[in-house]
């Protein structure tokens, strides 16, 4: 009876492929990015977030073991379409999820379905494609992935679109899903050694790869939250650009070498990689490196390039490690090697990452380092039995010197901010989370024209700041010292409806952080409130001869009546939510302006209370003004009726 033609190779690598490939895009920007915005935008406390997180993380832990019985029944190949049906319905529907309880039911949904998925595929590539080729499809695959995640459209798309794509190639790829190869011959394929497959060597490559995904998740929650070293890795659409395609180069190179038997050697080589680029950045943060500067240049080059190769080094590894090698005697299962893969490095190793960012507030270099010369030993070991014991406890012991430096770190700084944090740092908090930086600058810049008369005075850096709050860009004031300009109620009233006190302001409302019960929009207000309070303000007198009244009304009209009133009685729309007597201008005097012997000219007095506002009072400067409006201004309140001292 003739047997059946070899089913050409062509489709079977792109069915396995693609479907690797939607997988993975789906986990980058769907359940890393996407889903992680929609949390942060739809949940008012970062508890509720973090609980949701742990509920996609427990989840995709308990489905990976889960995988490992259903992979046993029905074979994993089979489990490959329903995970990838799974999660294109799950992305998809995300963004209907709005209420605490719907987003936690949805996270647990998402974990389950990329546990499912990552696990059925890992088990099932040998069942998929030619043995030999195992390493290149997932390096092709993985780096295809990475390369779709970091196009600038989709990197900074909205986060319904990081939901919608993931769940449209998924879907696509549940259509077009891979078949197994019915059991065609294996031919040209190069069996790994034995050791790395038995109960003791698996151990050992798990507990590899959980250090190499702790040392990336924990260096990239990091970068995420450090502007400058985000600036210098993913910032720009050029270097998004040019980080996915060094993500594939070195994804394929990565496969090209687990299909010969390299795998110590690479995992060896991420380390090593994150060790250098993790230094690079760390020094470029303290150092405070900027454009024109020689480190910036050399830490641009090479360190977000460097740490994008060792992200795919071990990313394509872990992909491909269960199915490099058949089931056999003396041999784990390829199910429950990739099931406790992804159930601990991938869910386990991550989660302690990001734990360890959270708790350290730096990067881990020397725990990079650590494994740069541990993991070696350990590989070490299992190859030469003779020195094996001294190379395992060599190893451990440079392994457990990284954690332990790590540990003491996250004591450190428990013990340093064991106190609750109170309503200045929970401020701080939402406006890091509501991107209030990308607009204001916290730095008055001693040698720019204008910072120190307008935003004065100039502090120096505090380099020790986590997240720095810096900022490298203005499409509002600086806020250095916003504390001693504005008064918490203008705060509170400007952040609710910013267009009421500032008629050019392109600022968005933030009113929905006044909601009833919510306590972020008084947080905010406590702590920009407290931003420069109490430094000096600037006390330059204005000369403002020659203003026209005429020209001032007009002005006063536009940005003065809201409070003060058209007549400038004190009867403005806000005059009620400010109530203090000193809006009304017709008094017989203006207190804000020296009067009786000696007193300034009164249009010098008034000019310099419209440039830099009075103190605490709800009276706001008008930094911004041209010096020729500010004269006009102050020349038109200089006529209203009981301006002349008594």
């Amino acid at each position: 009876m003739p047997l059946d033609p070899p089913r050409p190779l062509l489709p079977t690598y792109g069915r396995t492929v693609f479907a690797l490939a939607a997988v993975y895009v789906h986990f980058l920007l769907f359940a890393q990015f996407g889903f992680l915005a929609q949390l942060q935008s739809r949940l008012q406390e970062a508890a509720q977030v973090q609980a949701a997180m742990a509920w996609m993380g427990g989840m995709g832990l308990l489905a990976s073991f889960a995988t490992v019985y259903l992979a046993r029944r029905w074979g994993a190949p089979k489990l490959v379409r329903p995970a990838l049906v799974a999660c294109a319905v799950v992305a998809a529907l995300s963004p209907a999820a709005t209420a605490p309880a719907a987003l936690h039911v949805t996270a647990a949904a998402v974990g389950a379905s990329v546990g499912v998925a990552t696990v059925a595929l890992a088990a099932s590539l040998r069942d998929l494609v030619p043995a030999a080729a195992v390493g290149r499809t997932a390096g092709f695959a993985t780096g295809a992935a990475y390369l779709v995640s970091n196009l600038p459209p989709l990197f900074a798309a909205p986060a319904v679109v990081r939901a919608w794509v993931p769940a449209a190639l998924c879907l696509a790829a549940a259509l077009w899903s891979p078949r197994p190869r019915d059991g065609q011959p294996e031919h040209g394929a190069v069996q790994p050694a034995h050791r790395w497959y038995g109960v003791g060597g698996l151990v050992v490559v798990v507990f590899a790869f959980v250090v190499l995904v702790g040392l990336d998740s924990a260096a990239f929650a990091f970068v995420q939250t450090t502007p400058a070293l985000k600036a210098i890795t993913w910032g720009g659409a050029g270097r998004q650009l040019l980080q996915g395609v060094v993500h594939f180069a070195a994804a394929l190179a990565a496969g090209w070498l687990l299909d010969r038997r390299r795998l110590a050697g690479l995992l060896t080589a991420t380390a090593a990689l994150f060790a250098v680029a993790f230094a690079l950045l760390a020094n470029a943060q303290a150092v405070g490196v900027g454009p024109g500067s020689a480190w910036y240049l050399v830490t641009v080059v090479y360190a977000g390039p460097l740490y994008a190769v060792g992200i795919s080094f071990y990313s394509t590894a872990l992909v491909a490690f269960p199915s490099l090698a058949a089931d056999g005697p003396g041999r784990v299962p390829r199910r429950w090697r990739a099931g406790l893969l992804f159930g601990f490095a991938g869910w386990i190793g991550s989660a302690l990452g990001v734990g360890a960012a959270q708790q350290i507030g730096a990067l881990p270099v020397l725990g990079a380092v650590a494994a740069a010369g541990g993991l070696p030993l350990l590989f070490l070991a299992l190859r030469h039995r003779a020195v094996g014991r001294l190379a395992r406890v060599a190893g451990l012991a440079l392994l457990l010197a990284g954690i332990g430096w790590a540990v003491d770190r996250a004591a450190t700084a428990d013990a340093a901010g064991a106190a609750p944090a109170g309503p200045a740092e929970r401020g701080r908090r939402v406006y890091v989370a509501e991107g209030c930086i990308h607009c204001h600058s916290q730095y008055v810049r001693p040698r720019a024209a204008h910072d120190l008369s307008w935003w004065g005075p100039h502090r120096p850096l505090d380099r020790a700041e986590r997240p720095p709050l810096v900022g490298n860009r203005r499409q509002g004031p600086d806020l250095a010292n916003a504390g001693n300009r504005r008064s918490a109620l203008w705060h509170r009233l400007h952040l609710a409806d910013p267009r009421t006190l500032d008629p050019a302001s392109r600022m968005p409302s933030y009113a929905h952080l006044f909601a009833t019960g919510d306590h972020r929009g008084d947080d905010l207000v406590t702590y920009l409130a407290g931003l420069g309070a109490g430094t000096l303000r600037p006390d330059d007198s204005l000369p403002a001869t020659g203003g026209s009244p005429e020209r001032g009304r007009e002005l006063f009209a536009t940005w003065c009546a809201a409070c003060h009133g058209d007549g400038g009685r004190g009867d403005g729309p806000l005059a009620d939510r400010f109530g203090r007597p000193a809006m009304d201008l017709g008094k017989p005097h203006f207190w804000a302006v020296s009067w009786g012997p000696g007193q300034e000219p009164i249009e010098d007095g008034l000019a310099r209370v419209v440039r830099h506002g009075i103190a605490g009072t709800g009276m706001p400067g008008h930094e911004y003004l041209r010096d020729r409006q500010v004269a006009d201004l102050a020349a038109w309140v200089a006529t209203l009726p009981g301006a002349e001292a008594p």
